[in-house]
């Protein structure tokens, strides 16, 4: 009977490290998932979710008008872009929490100041009762309604739309790379990419 425990022990162990071995991303946290969602990019075009369907994706919540946080935030996101290269199976996402003044133009005349819109590179704009589904009861960083806040965090979903990480803009390290977290949030997009 011992001895058939320890084969049973055996094979679960076994198992437990093949499927650990096999999804590299499984010991991330998962935060729930993402859902769908409707929104306006910076050309003015209909964008929907299920185009980042299949892709880790990063996203950030921004405003235009905003001087402080999400100027250094766009710039950290502008880093991630280089660092990433042209990776067809990741985004970035910068979605504003001011729809009310940010339009397509205002959103791509922000984003060109940080080299965005890019094909990887996602602008978008909303109604506000989805940038608040997205902002306040989905990823838990900021509102629309009311008066506006946002957080200063960088978010990682994976390729099946749950919500895996957050990685702080403000932390200290490598001001160009984004600082430790941003080192963090590269390996943890590596490892999603290796998802199946």
């Amino acid at each position: 009977m011992k001895r058939k425990v320890q084969i049973a022990l055996f094979l679960f162990s076994f198992c437990f490290s093949v499927i650990s071995c096999s999804d590299p991303g499984s010991k991330l946290p998962d935060y729930g998932a993402v859902p769908a969602f409707r929104m306006t990019d910076s050309n003015g075009a209909l964008f929907e979710s299920d185009e980042l369907a299949g892709k880790v994706w990063v996203v950030d919540f921004i405003y235009t008008n905003c001087h402080a946080a999400c100027p250094m935030m766009t710039y950290k996101m502008h880093g991630l872009q280089t660092k990433i290269g042209r990776r067809e199976d990741v985004r970035l996402v910068s979605i504003s929490v001011d729809p009310e003044h940010d339009t397509p133009v205002a959103m791509t005349n922000f984003a060109r100041r940080y080299g965005g819109p890019t094909p990887q590179w996602i602008f978008l704009t909303g109604a506000p009762a989805t940038v608040h589904l997205l902002a306040y009861t989905t990823f838990h960083v900021g509102d629309v309604l009311g008066k506006i806040e946002h957080s200063t965090k960088f978010i990682l979903v994976d390729k099946r739309g749950h919500i895996r990480g957050y990685y702080s803009t403000l932390r200290g390290g490598d001001e160009a790379a984004g600082g430790d977290d941003m080192s963090a949030l590269l390996h943890d997009i590596e490892l999603l990419r290796q998802q199946r």
